[in-house]
């Protein structure tokens, strides 16, 4: 293990997240994969937007074992799939930065012909427009569908 796959620092936001994933209090919570944990993100301008938070503390792609971190893409990829099958989007965008928060994490934004701001990074939207919250049942629904993609497609 490297050093930056040592014990989570104090107050890492994700880590505290994951806290409140595997405590069963956090209500956006949508799968546990072998390495990630998949939330429903809080810019639903984008619908179907997700993020996975790689359960170990780790902050760079680069330092993990090669197998692992092609496990982990896969994964990855694994979600987009799902995003996709359910929001149809035009594309998905992918990020994963950690700029703010020094935990490897992905973000996955589905795009959609209707945005006139499609050609720009998702973070040029100014945040009071993109954070979106879904009324509370189509929340509950698109994070069953997204769930149940996911299964379908572990199965697979």
């Amino acid at each position: 293990m490297s050093e930056a796959e040592a014990a989570a620092p104090p107050g890492c936001g994700i880590c505290g997240l994951i806290a409140r994933i595997r405590a069963g209090t956090f209500a956006d919570f949508i799968a546990e994969l072998e390495h990630h944990y998949v939330i429903l993100g809080d810019a639903q301008f984008y619908r179907g937007y997700c993020a996975l938070l790689f359960k170990r503390h780790a902050t760079e792609l680069h330092t993990l074992a090669p197998e692992l971190a092609r496990a982990a893409f896969d994964e990855v990829m694994q979600v987009a799939g799902a995003i996709a099958s359910v929001v149809h989007p035009l594309r998905l965008n992918y990020e994963n930065l950690g700029n703010q928060e020094p935990h490897l994490h992905w973000h996955i934004f589905p795009r959609f012909a209707g945005d006139a701001l499609r050609l720009a990074p998702v973070w040029a939207r100014p945040e009071s427009e993109r954070k979106v919250t879904l009324e509370d049942r189509d929340r509950r629904d698109l994070i069953g569908s997204l769930r149940a993609e996911l299964a379908r497609s572990r199965r697979s």
